[in-house]
């Protein structure tokens, strides 16, 4: 059989198997780690003609070796892991990005569009190479508790909170979109249609979050990425209409200053000065978040290499890169310094743009469980651990030591601190999925239906959260659980460094009020 099909006992996460170990603490994760042999056992199938090999066939392997893993493990398909992690990339984030570039100027915006799509993708190497070292199935818990076991529980926290500040704010521009659009469709002048009741509730911000909520219910209870592949491929055609209109306003197709007594646009410069590109650094780190989405593609992905993952990464990153580069040049050539930081607002207030709202309301609506799923596992792993803690399991360093802490494996809280479904369990196995998803829509829904704009707090949770996801996690991680010094281990350096320098750079920005998330 090819090499692929050979493999031995893999590590879980309670670092039992193989290659294993008891990550309690960072010293632990490291000496666990070390490149050692270990002997694994294969059993072959029989031959052809029914006889068995004579004896059982023995590989070394060490611990810098690819996992081995079986092929069968994942069911995800390549191109669905690409449209499902493209799909959390892009989203009304790009109406930012002509903006972005009427501060940097069109060379500096993509100088810095190009350095934000690459540190992105190297960061989401750095976090599915950790998973596989860390132990499958992965999650945010796994993994940090593998590398620093003393903010595991914060690591999980932040990543919770950052997704369920995003999915809120989805809801809260759905019905923002929503309320835009129909006040150009249903508003004439007259009295008596204006202030009827029906127009009246039509044109109610809170009535559109209601149909927000009841747009994303029925795709916020699957459990696997997977699942999604086929809402994230309608959310992808609204992102083309969206990309389409842009173009077609920047060609020529459509008059972008009608209804306007004067010029609309501006000039085009190739670079801006060095505070003002700064200040719209934040755009281009934020515009790449969807790390916290790589731990399930990691585990539901068909034939699991390395090799495999890196393309789903780099088709992904690629795919955003391309659409995201002709949505700002395009936006950024039609207007010039006249650009506003969403570019709807600069368009004439016509059927068509109307229409490209709407694409936004129904595209942030698909983009909503993407939000949900890792915000609910991370959840799902913290309540686990408290659990944990409230039946006495945690150790004398107030850290969760999982292989000495006498937990049954059998039992239903415990059995692991993934929510990673498993081919032995009932897809109703974790009693936890149900209670967290109902009160994760419960709560986003009643915030935004009292709350109609998130601003700096939103912008606070961007710069802190999507730079500790994209930058500063992916570095650290990798760095506590690589043993050996070598060429990715310093980019891992320069990753998490990055992280350390654009997260005051960004909250400065954010709190002086001269960038928005």
């Amino acid at each position: 059989p090819r090499e692929g099909t050979m493999y031995g006992s893999v590590s879980n996460e309670r670092g039992e198997g193989d290659g294993g170990g008891d990550f309690s603490d960072v010293e632990g994760a490291s000496a666990a780690l070390r490149p050692r042999v270990v002997e694994t056992q294969i059993s072959l199938p029989p031959l052809r003609g029914g006889t068995e090999p004579s004896a059982p066939s023995r590989r070394v392997a060490s611990a810098a070796d690819e996992p081995l893993l079986p092929p069968d493990e994942g069911r995800a398909t390549l191109g669905s892991c690409v449209i499902n992690l493209a799909n959390t990339i892009v989203g009304a984030g790009m109406l930012g990005l002509p903006g972005a570039f009427g501060g940097t100027g069109s060379v500096g915006g993509t100088a810095l569009l190009v350095v934000g799509a690459a540190f992105s993708a190297h960061g989401l190497v750095l976090l599915s190479k950790a998973a596989q070292r860390a132990g499958l199935p992965s999650s945010f818990y796994s993994v940090a508790h593998a590398a620093v076991p003393r903010y595991t529980i914060l690591i999980d926290l932040a990543v919770a909170l950052k997704c369920f500040g995003v999915a809120t704010g989805y809801l809260i521009t759905v019905g923002d979109c929503m309320v835009r659009a129909l006040d150009h469709l249903l508003l004439n002048g007259d009295p008596d249609n204006d202030e009827s009741l029906f127009v009246t509730f039509l044109l109610s911000r809170r009535t559109w979050v209601f149909g927000g909520l009841l747009a994303v219910l029925p795709v916020s209870f699957y459990r696997t990425l997977d699942e999604l592949k086929k809402a994230s491929a309608l959310a992808l055609v609204f992102v083309f209409v969206l990309a389409g209109g842009i173009v077609a306003y920047a060609q020529g197709a459509a008059d972008p200053c009608e209804g306007q007594d004067r010029d609309c646009r501006g000039d085009v410069v190739r670079f801006t000065d060095v505070p003002t590109t700064l200040s719209k650094l934040p755009i281009f780190v934020f515009a790449f978040t969807c790390h916290q989405n790589v731990f399930p593609i990691v585990n539901e992905i068909q034939q699991r290499t390395q090799r495999r993952l890196d393309f789903v990464i780099i088709a992904a990153i690629s795919f955003a890169l391309v659409l995201f580069f002709i949505v700002a040049i395009e936006g950024y050539l039609t207007y010039g310094s006249e650009v506003k930081g969403d570019i709807l607002l600069n368009y004439p207030e016509t059927t068509k743009v109307t229409y490209l709202r709407v694409c936004i309301a129904f595209m942030l609506a698909l983009h909503y469980p993407l939000q949900l799923d890792p915000s609910r596992r991370c959840i799902t792993s913290l309540i686990k651990v408290i659990i944990q803690w409230h039946r006495g399991d945690q150790s004398n360093t107030g850290k969760i030591n999982r292989k000495e802490s006498g937990i049954d494996p059998s039992d239903e809280w415990n059995d692991e601190l993934s929510t990673a479904p498993k081919k032995d369990r009932g897809p109703d196995a974790d009693p936890l999925f149900y209670p967290i998803t109902i009160a994760f829509l419960s709560l986003s829904f009643g915030i935004a239906m009292v709350v109609d704009d998130l601003g700096v707090v939103l912008a606070m949770v961007g710069a802190t959260g999507s730079t500790l996801v994209s930058y500063v996690l992916p570095g650290l991680i990798y760095l506590k659980i690589h043993p050996t010094m070598d060429t990715s281990k310093i980019l891992a350096y320069v990753q998490l460094y990055m992280g350390c320098l654009i997260m005051p750079v960004a909250l400065y920005f954010v709190l002086t009020g001269e960038a928005k998330e």
